[in-house]
């Protein structure tokens, strides 16, 4: 068996951005229902006020926070298909600056190669559209 037929270590750092987004959101509506229900309790309202309105706000809440979290992805989405079409256009407009461009990047990311290395590799690896 393999060393790598034996790895049972499991990574998540795929998974932060949406981590991220449900402890804000759960964070954000909690303390907003929470505000509404004592502002609506303190004003003397019965009981089913209360609720109905702890409701509402809860109701509210979730679809503010959905309807934000959409139009950020879809934002974010939007701005990494123009980066790439950029980037494309440039690789057939300019197809020398480019494969210097990514040996530079290539070798400030710290890989010990030469810098004639990276460029023979830069055309093989810049048309991946995976």
């Amino acid at each position: 068996m393999t060393l790598f037929g034996r790895h049972t270590e499991s990574h998540r750092a795929d998974r932060i951005g949406w981590l991220r987004a449900a402890v804000l959101g759960a964070n954000d509506g909690i303390v907003s229902t929470a505000s509404l229900i004592v502002g609506v309790a303190a004003a003397k309202s019965d009981r089913t006020e209360i609720v109905i309105s702890g409701i509402a706000g809860l109701v509210a809440g979730a679809l503010s926070m959905a309807a934000g979290e959409y139009v950020s992805v879809s934002s974010q989405s939007d701005t990494e298909k123009a980066d790439l079409a950029r980037e494309k256009h440039e690789l057939v407009t300019n197809p020398e600056f480019e494969t210097e461009e990514l040996a530079q990047i290539f070798t400030a990311s710290g890989l010990k190669w030469q810098v004639v290395t990276a460029k023979s590799v830069a055309p093989d690896v810049k048309w991946d559209e995976t």
